[in-house]
């Protein structure tokens, strides 16, 4: 199968895996190879091992990094400094689209971007909506509550709960209005850490 053929069956995916190797081809480890040829060249992005999306000048359909990134590595939600730049609660933009997964911590750098994502143990693991990118393809972030505690649990050991000023000074916190207390209140207590309720008293 020559490139153009490829790119026939594939111009509607935002990616695919080698597996279609299996079902485009009578000689898998052929086309497998040919995949490899092809990402050399240019014609595909590789995200991670196995999974790649047309290059840039060969799309039909346009890749957004929050579906790369739900696609990436799973289960995954973004969360973190990446959910509170979209929601505008901190200034800072992020380079990285930041996730939170129950698998191992792990960062992936592609021509893509790069992605992280963070480790939290199953129990941690709601506090996220659906989403659609401007293509329809769906992925998940963290709602605003979620994605504050998600950032703090994890930064808690650089936190000293007497420090009242840590959410106007150190992570300039703002537009807290989009904040449902009792929803974060009630997040918090899933947690089950008291350092955590400390730090929440902070917040203005």
């Amino acid at each position: 199968m020559n490139f153009r053929e490829f790119k026939d069956k594939t111009r509607k995916m935002p990616f695919f895996g080698s597996d279609l190797a299996d079902i485009f081809s009578l000689s898998p480890e052929s086309m497998r190879n040919q995949l490899t040829r092809w990402k050399k060249s240019g014609l595909l992005v590789e995200l991670r091992r196995g999974l790649y999306v047309l290059g840039r000048e060969e799309r039909q359909v346009n890749l957004s990094r929050e579906v790369a990134a739900a696609n990436i590595y799973q289960p995954s939600y973004i969360s973190l400094e990446t959910a509170l730049s979209h929601y505008k609660m901190i200034p800072e933009k992020t380079n990285a689209i930041i996730s939170i997964t129950t698998r191992k911590t792990k960062e992936f750098n592609n021509p893509e971007g790069g992605f992280i994502y963070r480790h939290l143990k199953p129990s941690l693991f709601f506090g996220f909506i659906p989403k659609k990118d401007d293509n329809g393809f769906p992925y998940f972030m963290a709602d605003p509550e979620k994605a504050l505690l998600d950032y703090l649990y994890l930064n808690m050991g650089s936190i000293h709960p007497s420090d009242k000023q840590y959410f106007s000074g150190s992570l300039r916190l703002q537009n807290t209005a989009l904040l449902n207390k009792k929803k974060l209140l009630s997040y918090a207590g899933r947690f089950k850490v008291k350092k955590l309720d400390a730090i929440l008293e902070n917040i203005k």
